[in-house]
């Protein structure tokens, strides 16, 4: 971390790059201090990685993050500048500007996101440039340590998936709906399974997608309301850890009753699509060739890519403390490099007949992937 950050400092004629936020919505702050907070605090990234945080964060920010140096707020003596300016902003402000003059700082870049109240004041002091961040790029390729970790998120979110699944195997189709216990079977009862058993898994579950009939057909469509039986149901689970902090994603379709020739052919089209996608992907392969391949097994059996059906999104993405993020599996996807961790997701989606898409996590290496998915792929359950 030291040496790129050296690296990318000296390059950009930079003393610093200076994040200021939370690192629940920051991931950026997060990777940087291992340190989550819902409050706002500084990061001053130079020779070394120093924190500047309330006094309140003073004790555990010290004892969890892995900054080289963690300082309080009060060390700049916040609480005499409110009294004296009348405004928590303002006082924030002229902290700041004490801590930088002690880092020995006076060329700092922030990116484009970079509070504006903060940045006016600041460009007074310092010279202050608005940079492209290097740190999402450095956060593409994953240690060991963030491997392991999105693994565990994978074994949980299976076991959110083998429920759900498991759930709507034990239902009946009556007519046109399922039903389980005599009542309806719907996407929010499915829904629930999956979120409770998560977090009791030690996860956050947002947005968990279960979209049967036409809903299907829209690729983030939640899902509301009875699933219909005898018809694709997309069940797309992408779990955080609230420890790790790091995301996993998978998607899996299913029928209960029995399913057309037209859905049998599409989903026999995605999986073959996805079987090409993962034996393409190794380091040095550009993402957009690993499209390439998907859109040519959906070509060869007759399904086009377009913006309202078929197969409308990309091949995949990466996936870490975001749970989009580079590198790209699509029509612009860049080189890919070992330790990536990325989705394969080909999807085909028709209003008239719902939607299939199938979902692994793979880890590139040198010569080839290793599949973190675990889970079956079955159409009819």
């Amino acid at each position: 971390m030291q040496t790129k950050l050296k690296k990318y400092l000296e390059e950009q004629n930079l003393d610093g790059l200076l994040l200021i936020g939370d690192s629940i919505c920051d991931p950026d702050m997060f990777y940087l201090t291992g340190f989550p907070a819902v409050d706002r605090f500084t990061i001053l990234a130079s020779e070394k990685i120093t924190m500047l945080v309330s006094p309140m964060e003073l004790g555990r920010a010290s004892q969890e993050s892995h900054a080289n140096r963690v300082v309080s707020t009060s060390d700049y003596g916040v609480k005499e500048k409110l009294k004296a300016f009348g405004k928590p902003g303002e006082a924030y402000n002229a902290a700041l500007v004490e801590f930088l003059r002690d880092q020995g700082v006076r060329r700092i870049g922030v990116h484009q996101r970079f509070p504006v109240g903060i940045f006016a004041p600041l460009s007074k002091e310092f010279q202050v440039s608005i940079v492209e961040s290097p740190i999402s790029r450095w956060r593409e390729v994953k240690s060991e340590r963030e491997i392991k970790a999105i693994k565990t998120v994978q074994r949980a979110c299976e076991r959110a998936m083998s429920k759900a699944i498991d759930s709507i195997s034990k239902s009946k189709p009556k007519g046109e709906y399922l039903y389980i216990d005599g009542s309806p079977l719907t996407s929010e009862k499915v829904r629930s399974t999956i979120e409770i058993t998560l977090l009791e898994e030690g996860c956050d579950a947002v947005d968990t997608i279960v979209a049967g009939g036409t809903a299907a057909a829209n690729p983030h469509s939640r899902g509301r309301g009875p699933l219909l039986a005898n018809s694709p149901v997309v069940i797309d689970i992408f779990p955080q850890s609230k420890s790790s902090r790091y995301f996993a994603d998978m998607t899996r379709t299913v029928v209960r009753g029995e399913a057309s020739p037209e859905i049998v052919d599409i989903y026999d089209a995605v999986t073959e699509a996805q079987n090409a996608g993962i034996e393409a992907l190794r380091a040095g392969v550009y993402g957009k060739e690993v499209h390439v391949k998907v859109s040519e097994v959906f070509k060869d059996r007759g399904y086009l890519e377009g913006e309202s059906s078929g197969f409308v999104h990309s091949t995949g993405h990466g996936v870490g403390l975001e749970i989009h993020e580079m590198p790209s599996l699509g029509e612009a996807g860049g080189l890919l490099q070992a330790n990536n961790v990325v989705t394969v997701e080909p999807g085909l989606y028709y209003p008239e007949l719902g939607g299939v898409r199938l979902e692994d996590l793979v880890v590139i290496k040198p010569d080839s992937c290793d599949n973190l998915t675990k889970f079956e792929r079955r159409l009819i359950v």
